[in-house]
């Protein structure tokens, strides 16, 4: 489609952006499971509210189309911070280029100013081939009275080059997220077990109790600050209260076997064993 502007041709110029959307959560049809995610707030117990309010979170739905994000309490959000990990990241950054680079070119044609040579096709997504032919013709009409560029604006059209398509980023992070997330496992286990082989005393954290995943094994989800790690945890000394703090020392950590345990610190002393100023939930 051509853009005439002031009865110059220019490039059509239109930004759309990967939205993450995500809906509020329906806790009327949660009454229960709400009630105690309010009483955890209502007692300070922040970390645990966090973790527990996870579960009524919806789904993050992708779109061109701007919408809220409960979670992050925005009321529209692109990600694109990490374009070195995120292939839509990076395509973000392409878009906004493209954006750039288009409004500048714009601005060049209505001073009657050549595209820079440097600037090819793909740098603004679409062939300017015929564009440049436009900009020297009526660079002649300016200097020549003669009238043919309307001819060539009538004839322009801009063709698609190298599109942008973030369903396809969006599939291959779908489909690396399972290797990105067995490498930010085995790393993390993996400086646990270093620190246990170069230590001579117990490696041992502090945790918070998040919540009981399993009431019959006394298994409960855990936080330990120090290392910003979510990890299950087997009470050795039966019901543990939502945000009970523990001392956890290392009992056996296998970074190719993607294993850790934890068990109660027998002493209060070792590496680590300095309380921890935890961050705000």
């Amino acid at each position: 489609k051509i853009i005439v502007a002031d009865g110059l041709a220019q490039l059509p110029n239109e930004l759309k952006l990967p939205y993450r959307r995500q809906p509020a959560p329906d806790f009327k049809s949660r009454e229960a499971e709400s009630r105690h995610m309010d009483f955890l707030y209502a007692m300070n117990k922040r970390y645990p509210h966090a973790w527990y309010a996870r579960r009524f979170f919806n789904s993050v739905q992708v779109s061109e189309d701007a919408g809220p994000h409960f979670g992050m309490g925005l009321e529209c959000y692109v990600q694109w911070t990490s374009p070195i990990r995120r292939l839509t990241d990076l395509q973000v950054h392409a878009a906004l280029k493209r954006y750039l680079r288009k409004k500048r070119i714009n601005l060049l044609i209505q001073k009657g100013i050549p595209i820079p040579a440097d600037i090819a096709s793909m740098d603004v997504g679409c062939d300017i081939t015929q564009l440049r032919e436009y900009i020297n013709t009526a660079s002649e009409e300016k200097d020549n009275s003669i009238t043919s560029s309307d001819k060539v604006k009538e004839s322009l059209k801009f063709k698609t080059v190298d599109y942008i398509d973030y369903s396809s980023g969006l599939g291959m992070i779908f489909a690396a997220r399972p290797i990105q997330s067995s490498s930010s496992s085995y790393w993390h286990l993996e400086y646990i077990r270093r620190l246990v082989d170069e230590s001579i005393d117990e490696v041992m954290f502090e945790s918070v109790v998040l919540g009981c995943v399993n009431q019959e094994r006394c298994q409960y989800t855990i936080y330990v600050y120090a290392l910003g790690l979510e990890h299950r945890y087997v009470s050795e000394t039966g019901k543990l209260e939502e945000g009970k703090k523990l001392w956890l020392k290392v009992s056996s950590v296998n970074p190719k076997m993607g294993l850790l345990t934890f068990s109660l610190a027998s002493k209060s002393g070792g590496i680590h064993a300095q309380p921890t100023s935890a961050p705000a939930a």
